[in-house]
């Protein structure tokens, strides 16, 4: 027994590490795409593409992450009814879904900002339809402890997206497109790329003869039996992408009805769309350290309270100085990043603002999978959503009134308010906030990145890259030789970083 137990928690070290490392890799792509996409199809190609990205995007986070985990979970407590009742219902809702798509795409292309996005509409709705086949096929995989389907697939589908992508953007210049004709083939991307997962599946991993056995003698009253948590799981999956669906709704639109003709509001949107890939790149790091370190929390919690408060408290404390410090050192290369990645500083404020996603999403993110671990779904539901409720009231106000810089506002004011109710239900000690040896650390740090910044020529894009890593590295290097000189942090939140042990 005890070298069966061994096997098994060697097989889910190396699974968690092969899926961790292909999540990074898939976040990095994903990140990195939108950069040459945009330098090829410019500010207004790049606003049609953002346009139909959150539906895509919603669509991809369902199957990867949010259903085949709760379909792994329901494997692993051998919850068959539950199964074929969630399978089925994806199955009925996704076709709605994709129907009412189809019907109705020329009125949702309009409520996007152009008829011109109706066949994008109507990909998605293909697309859609692959989801409950997708996330059944990964969710069996993942019950049985084996992560590669899933950590291959990923990367299949991340790549065979991303080049399709850059092939419309190509053939945006070459034969002169039209941006919406560009964002149309690009959106061909993801239902190739999801074809492409399927095909691999069935090859691989896809057990026909289960998913058949699935859709016989089901009972959908056992979908109540999932239960509040893995809906509230569904929806943080997707929170942040809710929040750019809610964007792509109302600021062009809003940016027309406030005095701006049409194209300069499609371009001043495309502007503020750069903030994207910017946001993903931060949040790749916090997503690194979060699957790495939830699990022994979740652990902690059942075997070991008192070490579960003491590990919670010193994760928060790592996720605290970590995301600060990076937000910030962001900010103060935005100038120069914008220079380099989209060749002028336009929208400069509105992305200052729109970085503080990163730091703010993360705080929110440790909350509410602690919340999670403690079995406290419902109030967190509560806090999201009167947070998406927020959004949607003040993007199409400060939208008008302040532009894009309101669009901003209109996302980091939700996520400060969600974090605001988090933090009055924590039992969690926010001391860490008035460290000021942290805080010394963190203005000489952006004073380095900012005075060689200033004296570090910037006129062409090699010019920015290289006034980036020198000012990137002078800052890193001074925050830490400072922290190490001033004993900045306690000895064992450094060993949270991979490089380091613990003292």
């Amino acid at each position: 027994m005890t070298l069966k137990n061994e096997k098994t928690l060697n097989l889910i070290s190396k699974s968690s590490l092969f899926i961790t490392i292909s999540g990074l890799i898939s976040k990095i792509l994903a990140a990195i795409y939108r950069i040459p996409y945009q330098n090829l199809v410019g500010d207004r190609g790049f606003y049609a593409y953002q346009q139909i990205y959150p539906l895509l995007a919603i669509i991809s986070a369902l199957s990867l992450t949010a259903l085949p985990n709760v379909v792994a979970s329901l494997c692993q407590k051998n919850k068959k009814e539950d199964i074929q009742a969630l399978f089925v219902f994806q199955i009925i809702m996704t076709t709605l879904l994709s129907l009412s798509l189809v019907i109705f795409n020329k009125e949702i292309a309009v409520f996007l900002g152009s008829r011109q996005f109706a066949p994008s509409i109507i990909i998605t709705a293909v697309v859609l339809l692959t989801v409950p086949f997708i996330s059944i096929a990964r969710g069996f995989a993942q019950a049985e402890l084996d992560m590669t389907p899933t950590a291959v697939s990923q990367v299949i589908e991340q790549f065979i997206r991303i080049v399709i992508i850059i092939l419309a953007a190509v053939c945006y210049l070459i034969f002169d497109w039209t941006v919406y004709t560009t964002a149309n083939v690009a959106a061909c991307g993801n239902l190739i790329a999801s074809l492409s997962v399927l095909f691999y599946f069935s090859k691989k991993n896809l057990k026909i003869d289960l998913i058949k056995s699935l859709i016989k003698n089901v009972n959908i009253t056992y979908l109540t039996d999932i239960g509040l948590s893995s809906f509230v799981f569904i929806f943080f999956s997707v929170y942040l992408l809710l929040f750019q669906f809610i964007d792509a709704l109302f600021v062009k639109k809003t940016l027309v009805e406030s005095g701006k003709i049409e194209i300069v509001a499609e371009i001043t949107k495309g502007i503020y769309d750069r903030g994207q890939p910017l946001i993903q790149f931060g949040l790749i790091f916090s997503t690194a350290f979060f699957t790495t370190f939830l699990p022994k929390l979740t652990k902690d919690y059942y075997i070991e309270k008192e070490n579960y408060m003491t590990e919670s408290q010193s994760f928060f404390e790592f996720i605290y100085y970590f995301n600060t410090t990076l937000s910030l050192g962001f900010m103060c290369i935005l100038g120069s990043m914008n220079r380099f990645l989209f060749e002028d500083n336009n929208g400069w404020l509105a992305l200052e603002i729109y970085l503080g996603t990163i730091a703010l999403s993360s705080f929110i993110q440790f909350f509410h999978q602690k919340m999670f671990i403690e079995e406290n779904q419902k109030k967190s539901f509560i806090y999201l959503s009167l947070g998406l409720l927020l959004k949607i009231m003040l993007t199409p106000i400060l939208t008008y009134y302040f532009s894009v810089i309101g669009s901003s506002l209109s996302t980091v004011l939700p996520l400060v308010m969600i974090l605001i109710l988090y933090i009055r239900e924590t039992t969690i000690s926010l001391t860490v906030c008035k460290n000021r040896k942290f805080i010394f650390s963190l203005i000489v740090m952006s004073l380095t990145v900012l005075v060689s910044q200033y004296y570090l020529p910037s006129r062409t894009r090699l010019d920015n890259l290289i006034s980036i890593l020198v000012s990137t590295f002078s800052g890193l290097v001074v925050f830490l030789t400072i922290s190490k000189r001033l004993k900045v942090f306690e000895d064992k939140l450094w060993s949270y970083l991979p490089f380091i042990n613990e003292k």
